[in-house]
């Protein structure tokens, strides 16, 4: 199992798993709500995903959720197998609440297909280069390709480690950075046109409507990573994506550059995740998202000023 919506992370570390634990010749499948984005078709795993529990045939033992910050995140329904099966939690999010009967959670892990490395070698298993080009999807996507902060001399020792299985990482980076879709070019072009700046430049958000999925035809899971333009720009401390989805709730991306821990505001509106990365799903519409989001990273960020003026934006 991993997480609803996955990014590469979640794909890697949950394939990762299941290819492992097949090749020790495990029981297994992997079970989502529904299969992984085209995105990473690539990896090959992502079609041997099931989305209906009763193709779960048995009592399985355990139940593995990856990179999953909380119990009901999990993509897939589980209820009738919590009877028998343990549950196993493999995370790096500091906000999990080790909601597992059995709990990796290590904020300091750079992603969890990291953790699941570390598992399956304390096992007794070498990877094969299916599994590593999972597990290396997983680490080069959550690390920002070893751009972001917390990425240390053994991160790059792990990602060497997967690499000396023999595979090319340009049959991971191509697909992921170098073949996006027109609708998503299309959909970061929109997100760009609606800009807006708050707090002096410090804070920039920008909003996606589901109407502009549907006039696509683009799916929600081309918009990952989308946020990261935003915290790119000069002088941005905070970027945030906020998406209105079908079903009327209202999704929020939220990057960080360090200063501000957007985790611990996304909790403060019932979501999660990493203090430079994290995530909200929520009722409010996206207009009211906004002002508390406004509201709160302005608070934070009053404590430290920026020589940066609100002309240097116009």
């Amino acid at each position: 199992m991993t997480h609803l919506n996955p990014d590469g992370d979640a794909v890697g570390s949950q394939l990762g798993m299941f290819l492992a634990l097949a090749e020790m010749d495990k029981t297994v499948w992997a079970l989502a709500s529904e299969r992984p984005p085209e995105t990473y078709d690539f990896l090959g795993a992502g079609r041997l995903v099931i989305t209906d529990p009763a193709e779960i045939h048995g009592k399985p033992s355990w139940i593995i959720a990856t990179d999953s910050a909380e119990a009901h995140r999990i993509s897939g329904d589980i209820s009738r197998f919590r009877t028998d099966a343990r549950l196993i939690n493999i995370d790096h999010h500091i906000s999990n609440p080790r909601y597992g009967d059995l709990n990796l959670v290590q904020p300091d892990a750079t992603s969890s297909a990291e953790l699941v490395l570390r598992v399956l070698k304390e096992a007794g298993y070498t990877p094969s280069q299916a599994v590593a080009k999972c597990l290396f999807t997983g680490i080069l996507t959550d690390t920002g390709c070893f751009r972001f902060a917390g990425v240390n001399s053994g991160t790059l020792l792990v990602a060497a480690e997967l690499l000396d299985t023999g595979f090319d990482p340009s049959e991971v980076t191509i697909p992921l950075y170098e073949e996006y879709p027109l609708t998503r070019v299309y959909l970061e072009r929109i997100m760009l046109e609606r800009i807006e700046i708050h707090l002096e430049g410090r804070l920039v958000m920008s909003t996606l409507l589901n109407q502009d999925f549907a006039a696509l035809d683009a799916k929600l899971s081309e918009t990952e990573d989308l946020v990261n333009r935003l915290r790119e720009i000069r002088g941005v401390e905070v970027g945030v994506l906020v998406t209105a989805l079908p079903d009327g709730m209202t999704r929020v991306s939220l990057r960080s550059k360090g200063l501000v821990n957007v985790s611990d505001i996304a909790r403060s509106l019932g979501g999660g995740g990493h203090r430079r990365a994290a995530g909200i799903r929520t009722e409010l519409p996206p207009a009211k998202v906004k002002e508390e989001l406004v509201a709160a990273i302005g608070r934070i960020l009053a404590d430290s000023p920026s020589e940066a003026t609100s002309s240097t934006y116009n």
